[in-house]
């Protein structure tokens, strides 16, 4: 049996990977699945969100690393700490937040989201409406592409590591 050989590093282009430009039905809510792990519960997004979007309460189970490129954004529960061009936001796991885009920008919000574990999104009542992780992810950027007619392209994705299309 031989033994695989580990890469020494994968890399994608993400001005080669499609946006789904209507992520979750939210027209402006631009989103790219870079990497998913679903064995070590890691995902990499990048997501373009149009002024103003407040997205609803979430729980995260493990760290989040952000990285703002445009726009500015935070948290409701902590508005005299926003992100804007050049931030890197670290979370640590069990935060929980509502993120709410600002109302003032005249370009969309662009980040980079390193997110580990899943995301909980809460509703009113404060029980868990959805579990987002990187399983979803795979599954629903996947099939969001293909109902806009765009092919699937090749991701980072773990197990055997490697880029492959999903």
């Amino acid at each position: 049996m031989s033994q695989q050989t580990m890469p020494e590093a994968l890399q994608i282009n993400s001005n080669d990977t499609p946006w789904v430009d209507a992520w979750m039905g939210v027209p402006g809510l631009r989103f790219q699945l870079l990497a998913a792990d679903v064995e070590n519960a890691t995902f990499t997004v990048r997501i373009q969100f149009p002024p103003g979007l407040q997205l609803p309460p979430h729980h995260h189970t493990g760290a989040v690393h952000a990285w703002t490129m445009s726009g500015e954004w935070g948290y409701l529960e902590h508005p005299d700490a926003a992100s804007r061009p050049g931030s890197y936001l670290y979370e640590p796991p069990g935060t929980a937040h509502t993120l709410k885009i600002a109302d003032h920008n005249t370009v969309p919000t662009d980040v980079l989201f390193t997110i580990h574990g899943a995301m909980l999104v809460i509703d009113a009542q404060g029980k868990v409406e959805a579990v987002l992780d990187a399983a979803s992810h795979l599954r629903d950027w996947a099939q969001a592409l293909r109902d806009e007619g765009k092919a699937v392209p090749k991701i980072i994705v773990g197990g055997a590591c490697g880029v492959r299309q999903i």
